[in-house]
């Protein structure tokens, strides 16, 4: 009785210094440079935690003739525990930047926000911090659960994750973080999406708010919501997944089925206007095209553009034909003999995606509104030989999601051309700590008295013909008006189909 009341008291004691901790931070005012550091995080986890469910997705599609009465392999149960892992990893750093903003980020909802344009910031960042943590669990893990092979096997076969995902269980269902997260959907639906101003980052929380089917989940079905919380609530922590959860959780999917796709794709509202190019106008393009060009592209209907500072999006470099690359001598160099079919098949296009580096075809680059393609002044055979079997290297590398040039193991899309241009005199910037280097640092390269030139423009699915590196310039300056006087004629896809 007397251990019994010194942990009662003990208990009470953690309680109220909790409470005292709650209510002193709950005045504390957003500082701008730490909410831009944290934002700066968040771009970072947004990018790995997609990657994150397409591999677990991709996973899950090509192990189920092996769950339905196969086997599963040892390379099966090692993708399946480095998932399990990578799903711990970014929790915890979800749940790290969710608490970093304090409590005061989700009580200050309100009206008044909007004329606190860095408290509301805050405030967004927080909310959509919860809803990829949110997301993570419903599209990346509970379908997972749903394989009694697989739940087993992580329960018990895995024990250096078992604690970590239970703790997910009891969050994900817990009906006090979800009435929280409930509210600050409510609030972001009534208020917070109505800001007239808005920074670059605060945009970017808008779009992994929206976009996020925890959003749909919260602020679409708020009746069965609420009763399927009723239902779940007390089983939490219980086990991995009871039926309960089961069929609440087939509430939440048929909710997100519409956006699985969209992750499938690292979220993306349409297709690329120059997805929709004639086949003609496409190998009139391709025959335009040399070894060791630099492809640069913009994808603004898809989420993972808004976590890129710049104008330009993504990074990667041609490779050519057969015939040409038999024409350099290098057709039957170890490393491009590996990928001769991929090549016939069309493939000529070298790029590092979430899921690694690939060689991929025109067409399926081609899904994109906006295309760059800069070519190296004054290269030798020897020198374009060179570059591509340093291309050719980076196949089969995993992606670098720490953004380091600096790392060989791992290669971020951009880092391709800091790869097979050694020579060049490469501006980088600090990220987290490293040094990476943008899409615009590839780009501006090709500006005038630089190593390289622009070759084809294409902005808002529209070729652009004349005065290619002013309009460079235009666009990586965001430069609107003086692009206006460049193409006054100009009219984008985005404007023709309104």
């Amino acid at each position: 009785m007397f251990h019994r009341s010194i942990l009662c008291v003990l208990v009470m004691t953690c309680w109220a210094l909790s409470l005292c901790a709650v209510k002193a931070g709950t005045g504390l005012p957003p500082r701008a440079e730490a909410v831009q550091s944290d934002i700066v995080v968040a771009r970072s986890l947004v990018e790995r935690s997609l990657a994150w469910r397409v591999r677990a997705r991709t996973f899950l599609a090509q192990a189920e003739p092996r769950l339905r009465g196969g086997v599963l392999s040892s390379g099966d149960l090692n993708t399946l525990y480095r998932g399990g892992e990578d799903y711990v990893f970014l929790s915890r750093r979800w749940q790290a930047l969710i608490d970093l903003q304090g409590n005061e980020a989700w009580r200050r909802m309100g009206p008044k926000l909007a004329v606190d344009p860095l408290a509301r910031t805050q405030t967004k960042l927080v909310l959509a911090a919860a809803l990829m943590q949110f997301d993570d669990y419903a599209l990346g893990v509970d379908p997972y659960f749903k394989e009694r092979k697989l739940r087993k096997l992580l329960k018990s076969d895995h024990a250096e994750v078992v604690g970590e995902l239970d703790g997910a269980v009891r969050q994900f269902i817990n009906p006090l973080r979800r009435q929280r997260l409930a509210r600050a959907v409510m609030w972001y639906r009534a208020e917070g999406s109505r800001a007239t101003e808005c920074s670059e980052d605060e945009q970017f929380l808008d779009e992994v708010i929206t976009q996020s089917s925890g959003y749909q989940f919260f602020a679409r079905q708020l009746t069965e919501r609420l009763i399927n919380e009723w239902l779940t609530g007390g089983h939490a922590g219980i086990t991995f997944l009871t039926d309960t959860l089961s069929q609440f959780t087939v509430t939440v999917m048929n909710t997100t089925s519409q956006v699985v796709g969209n992750t499938m794709g690292l979220i993306q509202t349409r297709s690329g206007y120059l997805r929709e190019l004639p086949s003609e106008y496409r190998g009139e393009l391709r025959s335009r095209l040399k070894p060791l060009d630099v492809l640069l592209e913009k994808t603004p209907f898809r989420l993972t553009d808004k976590s890129i500072p710049g104008h330009y999006g993504h990074v990667a470099v041609w490779v050519g034909t057969e015939e040409e690359l038999k024409a350099l001598g290098i057709w039957d160099e170890p490393v491009v003999r590996l990928y001769h079919d991929r090549i016939r098949a069309g493939a000529a296009i070298i790029e590092a995606l979430r899921p690694g580096v690939e060689i991929n075809t025109l067409e399926q680059f081609l899904n994109i509104d906006d295309l760059l393609v800069i070519r190296r002044r004054a290269l030798t055979p020897a020198d374009i030989r060179a570059g591509l079997l340093r291309a050719f290297a980076q196949i089969g590398k995993a992606y670098d999601f720490n953004f380091d040039v600096e790392s060989d193991r791992r290669i971020v899309c951009s880092e391709l051309a800091f790869v097979v241009f050694p020579d060049v005199g490469w501006a980088t910037s600090s990220v987290l700590g490293r040094q990476s280097i943008s899409p615009d640092q590839v780009a501006v390269q090709a500006q005038p008295g630089g190593p390289f030139a622009p070759e084809v423009i294409f902005h808002d699915g529209v070729e652009i013909k004349q005065n290619l590196p002013d309009t460079l310039d235009c666009l990586l300056k965001a430069d609107r008006a003086r692009f206006k006087a460049l193409h006054a004629e100009f009219i984008g896809r985005s404007k023709a189909r309104k």
